[in-house]
């Protein structure tokens, strides 16, 4: 029976083409993807000044498929809505070259 590389769905012999995501079926599906080691270090990547900065910079990573964690400087100033926070970001040690070309171009001056 073929199957759809992209959703992995399973489909009767006579369909080609996948019907959701319109791409030719295979006969057998490709291997998974190695996932990540659960056990592997963040990396401090970057400070942004703020939190809205520092989110626009996440939104930015995750569109290159880098997933980051941001931790805000101080909880108790962050209380406080007219505080403008520092923002810290993190990103898996293997992702940290990547990320730094990234966002060098946000980080210079």
């Amino acid at each position: 029976m073929p199957y759809c590389p992209k959703c992995h769905d399973e489909f009767q012999d006579w369909v080609k083409v996948c019907p959701d995501c319109s791409v030719a079926l295979v006969e057998k599906l490709p291997p998974p993807p190695k996932r990540k080691k659960q056990d592997e270090p963040l990396v401090h990547i970057a400070t942004a000044p703020s939190e809205p900065l520092a989110k626009m910079w996440a939104e930015i990573l995750e569109k290159q498929g880098i997933q980051c964690l941001l931790k805000v400087g101080d909880l108790q100033a962050s209380m406080n809505p007219a505080c403008d926070m520092q923002c810290d970001i993190y990103v898996l040690s293997s992702e940290a070259k990547k990320t730094k070309e990234i966002l060098a171009p946000f980080l210079k001056g």
